[in-house]
């Protein structure tokens, strides 16, 4: 069975920050590659669609509000699916790349993610998400996770 590594990056515009690190990796150890793109909650969750839906559910049209509270999620994971063909593309391991997309935080996320994906032996964390303390407590984790973890940090910019 092939070597299995888990990306966990942060949704956006930066979302393959570090990815060529594990794309280089993943080739080095002929290992296949999962990546995890977790949305933060608040993202999807707007004042107006909330307000919106919450007319037509006391009007008893619960369907449609349903669908008001999930178009923003099926259109971030529809601009996700994009960014992934792209990202196969351009580092070639179009048929390697499985990916799972959440809403939620990032630690719940990863646990969640591991119980029904177990056979990852190695996670890596992006660099918008290591740099971040908020974001991920790497020593929680620790405890938590008995997978390696490895933060991807950014190169040093050189002063001037």
């Amino acid at each position: 069975m092939r070597k299995k590594l888990l990306f966990v990056t942060r949704g956006g515009e930066d979302f393959d920050n570090g990815f060529s690190y594990v794309a280089e990796l993943a080739r080095t150890l002929k290992a296949d590659v999962a990546m995890l793109m977790v949305y933060n909650k608040r993202v999807i969750d707007a004042y107006e669609d909330i307000m919106t839906a919450t007319v037509f559910a006391e009007a008893g049209e619960f369907t449609t509000a349903k669908d008001i509270m999930d178009e923003k999620e099926n259109a971030l994971k529809a601009a996700a699916e994009n960014k992934l063909r792209e990202l196969s593309v351009t580092y070639d391991i179009a048929s390697d790349i499985d990916y799972h997309i959440r809403i939620s935080n990032v630690p719940s996320a990863l646990n969640d993610f591991l119980k029904i994906t177990p056979n990852i032996n190695m996670i890596l964390i992006s660099p918008s998400l290591s740099k971040n303390k908020k974001e991920i407590d790497l020593n929680k984790l620790i405890k938590k996770i008995s997978k390696p973890i490895v933060t991807i940090s950014q190169p040093a910019q050189a002063g001037a």
